[in-house]
């Protein structure tokens, strides 16, 4: 076999040097001959003739040893790629609008193949991957939804403990606020709280100096040794030798720099880490409850790797039964199940797997707009391609050989258009990394990794000869028709009506995939605008006092000192505090016993800084303390479910066991998608809760914000300069940041809408010319008839207006449909929903009537006379 298979090679790739030997040893076999007659007596002309005559053709000979070799198939494949090569340099225009479009559509396909497999499915870049699960709490039944939510220090130790289906478990809090001091730099940095089998259990070598020893893991606050990042050591300590064994500053406590983790340590989320400490540490890496004995304080993730000959679902039955006692009898809200699987992508957000369908979505919608436009502009290239294909089927070619011939020069150029379009979507990736995935609503830098894999290239090129294969199929169709080739032969007249339908597809796609874009862009344009809030002129900045251990009493004094200072600046309107969550967020809490409702507390004149309206009443100022009478604020939702609005001002409420006072009503301030009731929020004064410690500033200034945060901070920093700021960001960053699915989602919404109506124009155009030039003899023959030049242009346009308006009002239904696949993106009332799809029909309307004209102007230009010399 391997004999028969190098010879097959060989006469592939060396097949002339075989088709001289077979004439030379034809040519001995038939001198032979001859001599053998010519020696029995004949002449020698009698015995050429009869030694051919016994041969047979030579040629057919030829034909029928090369037929033996196995290989004519691909030597005719060659022969139909070589005229492929031919017909795309006898029409470049046509050749590159073929690619181009491809590698458009393909490009689309490759964001999204690689946006998907990063935030989703890209496993961990550690030794056996398979290995390796995640170990989360979930809030109600056992491995019910996704939802994944942390554990306590004394549940990690007791499934630690616990656990035979895994070789190891790790715990680690990836999230930790560090305050660094070291070589002269003070600042926050992300940091991580890991058990000293961390690095072991995801195979990581030091790149310099050990990792956590066990001991160092056992006592609580004793052992004060950490081991730094790649990036830390190089920007921080220029990369100096001496750093193992250096110390820094921690929140406040001393550590000794002990290793150096290498430069692609395995991330778990997209937030890089610069300094690891070890669990027993980890009152210092986090203060808001005690995380070392404390069973409600969940802080910390747990990552482990299977046993020898366990799988995955062993796991999932043995964390079940292994479960803490109190997990079993906690409320819904609480830990109660437990959910076991392989760490797949970089998204921790359940509405992600939403998001990555609605962009694929609009990608295979494209790939079919796509589709449709190339098999009506190669349908009409084969109908100007009729009197060549007459002529090769007068010369004997098969109606298969010609089908193969078309769909070899379309698969040709599917493939030159997919790898095209491999190379596009790196630039599309970097532009939205850039604009969408660099930080987080906190300011955070991300990092994550879009690299394409093999199997992204390989489906990118797949999808792209699929739609060469189904785009050739019409033309391929129409070019073995023989009849229809022989008419062509005959006379250029017919009708374009065959390509209608396919160019009303588009013209509604076109329509639904602008509804759709339109739709989230006002959506997100919407959020960071606000409504009954404004963001512009708005800085952040998070202050944590906490981290330098401030007592309550001395937090609160830092923060007067603080609100007072940043009033007093000739740029600051007004400013706030916030201490539950972001600015225009918050937690939640228990109303009246039996309500759940949003919570926050905020410091005087809050509203005043988002610009939100109160409906009623007054807004805290500082008369609130904790001296006075409890308070509250609640937004006009809550208010029309405690009494009539007008009624709600004096009403007592409970929050969370705390009797208030209402004494105003906001306009609902935060954004609600449209699949969602709107949400009853209370607000209580922030100087009214005598444990509030940390808190977010928010400040409007006149100008700039991002320009204005330095002198903010310096401000804080001239009150005490050795309080952390963290997250100084401007609040429409924070928006942005917030809103990232909406807005990634109308950018490619909208590429593929633009696309989509670019092709519609191009295949309207190509469709309207190639009927015109067909039609020029009658064309002719109306205006030596008497018609007027301006009849003709309204005739043609006519035409394909007609074509386009249909399939928008088509396309206008799509968009409504579409828009119920995206509405959990959506904000706003839907009741201008219509208005949005009637402008996307009439752009789509407009841009075929411009593509009417051209080809209308062209037909109104023919000479009457030059049009009957035709034929």
């Amino acid at each position: 076999m391997l004999s028969d298979l190098l010879f097959r090679l060989r006469a592939l790739v060396r097949g002339r040097r075989l088709d001289e030997e077979m004439a030379d040893e034809l040519r001995f076999h038939l001198e032979r001959e001859i001599e053998k007659l010519v020696r029995s007596g004949m002449s020698r002309d009698e015995a050429t003739r009869q030694a051919r005559l016994a041969f047979g053709g030579i040629d057919q000979t030829k034909d029928a040893c090369r037929d033996a070799r196995g290989i004519s198939f691909v030597e005719t494949l060659l022969q139909d790629v070589r005229y492929g090569v031919r017909a795309m340099r006898r029409s470049p225009a046509s050749a590159m609008a073929t690619i181009v479009t491809i590698a458009l559509s393909s490009a689309a396909i490759a964001t999204v193949a690689s946006l998907g497999y990063t935030l989703l499915w890209r496993p961990l870049t550690v030794d056996r991957p398979n290995e390796v699960v995640a170990i989360t709490a979930a809030h109600g039944r056992a491995n019910d939804g996704i939802a994944a939510y942390p554990v306590s220090y004394p549940d990690y130790v007791s499934f630690r403990d616990r656990t035979t289906t895994l070789a190891a478990l790790a715990a680690h809090y990836p999230f930790a606020p560090l305050f660094v001091t070291a070589n002269g730099t003070a600042r926050e940095v992300n940091g991580a709280v890991v058990s000293a089998n961390y690095f072991s259990l995801l195979g990581i070598e030091p790149e310099q100096g050990r990792f956590f020893h066990a001991d160092e893991d056992r006592v609580p606050d004793r052992d004060r040794v950490a081991v730094i990042g790649h990036d830390f050591w190089r920007t921080w300590l220029n990369a100096s030798p001496t750093a193992i064994g250096s110390s820094l500053t921690v929140n406040g406590v001393p550590f000794t720099i002990i290793g150096i983790a290498p430069a692609s340590v395995p991330m778990l989320t997209p937030v890089r880490v610069n300094i690891y400490i070890p669990t027993m540490m980890l009152r210092v890496g986090y203060r808001w409850c005690d995380a070392l004995n404390d069973n409600t304080c969940n802080t910390l993730q747990m990552v482990g790797r299977l046993a020898p000959d366990r799988t995955l679902e062993d796991a999932n039955t043995e964390f079940a039964a292994i479960l803490p006692a109190k997990w079993k009898s906690a409320p819904i809200g609480q830990n109660r199940g437990v959910l076991v699987r392989r760490p797949r992508g970089m998204s921790e957000d359940d509405d992600e797997p939403r998001f990555v369908a609605i962009l694929a979505g609009a990608a295979i919608v494209l790939w079919i707009v796509c589709c449709i436009n190339l098999a009506g502009l190669l349908t009409a290239q084969s109908s100007a391609r009729a009197p060549e294909f007459a002529i090769r089927v007068s010369l004997g070619a098969g109606r298969i050989r010609i089908i193969r011939q078309v769909v070899t020069e379309s698969l040709l150029l599917a493939t030159i258009g997919g790898i095209g379009g491999v190379l596009v979507s790196r630039g599309f990736i970097a532009v939205l990394a850039r604009m969408f995935f660099s930080t987080d609503d906190e300011g955070h830098v991300l990092f994550y990794d879009f690299s394409p894999t093999t199997w992204i290239v390989v489906a990118t090129v797949a999808a792209a000869l699929a739609a060469g294969l189904i785009f050739s199929v019409i033309p391929a169709l129409n070019a073995v028709n023989r009849a229809n080739v022989t008419a062509a032969t005959r006379t250029a007249s017919g009708r374009w009506s065959t390509t209608r339908w396919l160019l009303g597809a588009q013209a509604a796609a076109a329509v639904a995939m602008i509804g759709t874009a339109a739709l989230l862009y006002g959506s997100a344009r919407m959020i960071l605008a606000g409504r009954h809030y404004d963001t512009s002129h708005v800085a952040l900045m998070r202050l944590r006092p906490r981290l330098l251990k401030y007592t309550p009493e001395r937090a609160q004094r830092f923060q007067h000192d603080v609100i007072r200072r940043l009033a007093a600046l000739p740029s600051v309107e007004s400013a706030s505090l916030v201490g539950v969550g972001a600015v225009l967020g918050g937690g939640t809490a228990t109303l009246n016993t039996h309500m759940r409702v949003r919570y926050n507390e905020i410091g005087p004149a809050y509203f005043a800084t988002l610009r939100a309206p109160l409906v009623a009443g007054r807004e805290f100022d500082e008369r609130d303390t904790l001296q006075s009478p409890r308070v509250a604020i609640v937004n006009e939702t809550l208010a029309s479910r405690l009494a009539p609005a007008s009624q709600a001002l004096g009403a007592a409420v409970t929050i969370d066991g705390t009797t208030y006072r209402v004494v105003g009503v906001v306009a609902d301030v935060t954004p609600q998608a449209r699949n969602h009731e709107p949400e009853p929020w209370a607000y209580t004064p922030f100087w009214q809760n005598a444990g509030e410690i940390d808190s977010r500033l928010a400040v409007r200034v006149s100008g700039d914000p991002a320009t204005a945060l330095p002198a903010l901070a310096r401000e804080v920093h001239a009150v005490d300069p050795d309080v952390p700021i963290a997250e100084t960001i401007t609040l429409p960053t924070q928006m942005e940041g917030l809103t990232r699915p909406i807005r990634v989602g109308a950018v490619f919404v909208g590429y593929a809408a633009a696309l989509a109506t670019m092709l519609t124009a191009v295949g309207l155009y190509g469709a309207l010319a190639s009927a015109v030039a067909r039609r020029t003899k009658e064309i002719g023959i109306r205006l030596a008839l008497g018609a007027r030049r301006q009849q003709v242009v309204g005739a043609i346009v006519r035409d394909g207006v007609l074509l386009v308006t249909v399939g928008s009002m088509v396309g206008m239904l799509l968009a409504r449909a579409a828009s119920r696949a995206v509405v959990h993106l959506l904000y706003g009332s839907p009741a201008g929903d219509w208005m949005l799809f009637a402008a996307a029909a009439l752009a789509v309307v407009t841009v075929g009537v411009v593509a009417s004209l051209l080809p209308a102007r062209r037909a109104a230009a023919v000479e009457p006379i030059s049009a009957l010399r035709q034929e």
